[in-house]
């Protein structure tokens, strides 16, 4: 009788749902023991503020804190906020840090703080942190929806440059206007590469195109959604409308 042999190799799918599997456990051991160290970790409150979030007439409190940072003191990375006695606490990617200047110029923070931005909206409002500078934008930014007692992030990644929040179309409900800076290609900061603002809407969280079209056109030049190094543009001195440049 002869010996029937027997293929021992390992099957290809089988190992690749054991390396799948293994991945998973890390990274699900990696993610408790990130969440165990944050929650274990000493935090030093950096600001309070307190404003009422949802209209109610009482007063709600937004805190932040920050981990000991030797040589940046003035990192945070925590955010406890408290809306009708619940309380939530929210983590940074990273680390959040000032508003940045276009939002500071606007004048139009509903609290008086340089590390939180506040959009009030009748019976809601809208909380935003940033993370660091990065390039044309920031690393991440964080946008905390509070209404009544409910509290949704509706954002929490990178993004370019928040220059503004306003109601846009008048509908009741504001739009975000983000832009990713141009790259200037003479010393003197006049021409420089196509990059048209992005109208976000609030509500949804989403682009609003029709806007964004409308928004450019009437404030900047259109040629796309997108940023084009390949399209120069003429950025006047004096602040007034860009202008493209034909080839």
């Amino acid at each position: 009788m002869k010996n029937k042999s027997h293929d021992k190799r390992t099957n290809p799918n089988e190992m690749h749902s054991f390396i799948g599997a293994f991945c998973c456990l890390l990274f699900s051991v990696g993610s408790n023991a990130q969440t165990k160290q944050r929650q274990n970790a000493t935090y030093t409150p950096v600001e309070t503020i307190i404003t009422d979030l949802n209209a109610d007439t009482v007063n709600d409190t937004i805190i932040l804190y920050q981990t000991p940072v030797e040589g940046d003191p003035g990192l945070f990375t925590k955010m406890n906020v408290s809306v009708n006695g619940r309380r939530m606490t929210f983590f940074a990617k990273n680390a959040w840090d000032e508003i940045g200047f276009y939002l500071a110029e606007t004048g139009q923070n509903a609290v008086l703080s340089k590390n939180a931005y506040v959009h009030k909206e009748g019976i809601q409002s809208y909380i935003f942190l940033f993370g660091f500078p990065y390039g044309s934008g920031r690393e991440e930014v964080f946008i905390l929806k509070v209404k009544g007692r409910n509290m949704d992030i509706i954002f929490h990644n990178k993004l370019e440059e928040l220059q503004r929040v306003s109601d846009l179309d008048n509908d009741g409900h504001a739009e975000m206007i983000v832009r990713r800076s141009p790259q200037f290609l003479t010393v003197e900061e006049d021409i420089g590469t196509y990059s048209p603002f992005i109208i976000y809407s609030l509500e949804n969280f989403s682009v609003n195109k029709s806007l964004t079209e409308k928004y450019n056109k009437e404030h900047y030049i259109w040629e796309g959604i997108e940023y084009n190094d390949q399209i120069e543009v003429y950025y006047p001195n004096d602040g007034s409308k860009p202008k493209l440049l034909k080839p």
